[in-house]
This record gives C-alpha cells, sequence and structure tokens, in this order.
C-alpha cells in the first residue's frame, strides 16, 4: 500500500510539472506587418495565427469613407476595404487552441492619384495585433 501511494504521489507531480509547462495564454500574430495592394483592388486572404478570433476591425487613415457634400458636410460612405469572412481552418490540440485563420477582404479600385491605408485589427480574447494594407493610386498620365 505504502509503494502505491508513493507511485501515485509520484504520478500526480508529474502531471502537474507537465500541465504547468504548457502556457494556455490568447495571442494574435500576422504574417507579415504591412501589404500593399495595387490601384485596382481586389481579394486578399490576410493569415493570422492566433488562439481564435473574436473580432476584426478596419480603421481608415483617410478621409475614404467620408463624402463631403456641397455645404462641406461630411456624410459617412462605406470603406474601400470590407472584411468578407473569417476563414477557419480548426486544429485544436489544446484547451485554447491556436491555429492559423484567415481574413478574407474585397478592396475596391483606387481611382485617386494617392494612395491610402487601413489598419485591420484583430481580438483573440484580450489580444489584438493590428496589420497595415496601403493601397498604391492611379497614376495619370
Amino acid at each position: 500500500m505504502k509503494k502505491f501511494i508513493n507511485l501515485l504521489i509520484v504520478a500526480l507531480s508529474a502531471v502537474i510539472t507537465v500541465s504547468c509547462l504548457i502556457r494556455d495564454t490568447p495571442s494574435v500574430e500576422f504574417s507579415e506587418e504591412s501589404y500593399i495592394v495595387p490601384a485596382a483592388g481586389g481579394e486578399l486572404i490576410i493569415p493570422v495565427h492566433s488562439t481564435g478570433v473574436d473580432d476584426v476591425t478596419v480603421k481608415f487613415s483617410d478621409r475614404a469613407n467620408w463624402e463631403v457634400d456641397d455645404n462641406g458636410d461630411m456624410i459617412p460612405t462605406e470603406g474601400w476595404l470590407k472584411i468578407v469572412k473569417i476563414v477557419d481552418r480548426y486544429n485544436a490540440t489544446r484547451d485554447l487552441a491556436a491555429w492559423t485563420s484567415g481574413i478574407a477582404v474585397t478592396i475596391e479600385p483606387n481611382e485617386g492619384n494617392f494612395e491610402r491605408t487601413a489598419y485591420i485589427t484583430v481580438n483573440s480574447f484580450t489580444a489584438y495585433s493590428t496589420v497595415r494594407v496601403t493601397q498604391s493610386g492611379a497614376f495619370v498620365e
């Protein structure tokens, strides 16, 4: 009986030690720091390695999502970059799984002469990361 108790204590200690080595903490990382897209626009899938995508937001660094009327008033419009879907490739191996997902976006053509920039932020639990998408402008000859 004493050997059984000692063996149980050793086994329990091993389980506790191994479980403490695996840290399940929220994380989000993009494969690239930024993306440059042509003026023609199109579709883009941005890979993101995370513990699950909870939310995706887009912020524009210019006034591309505002229209100015004849009075000079700003009216909100649709932005030039839109989230189409979150592509989920789930492959769980731990309690708080980590896998690679993709953020599918569509980008409207840029008919202006200036480049424009958007920032896509992905949240996973309390972690977040941001990637920059820059679209070149159309050049007038």
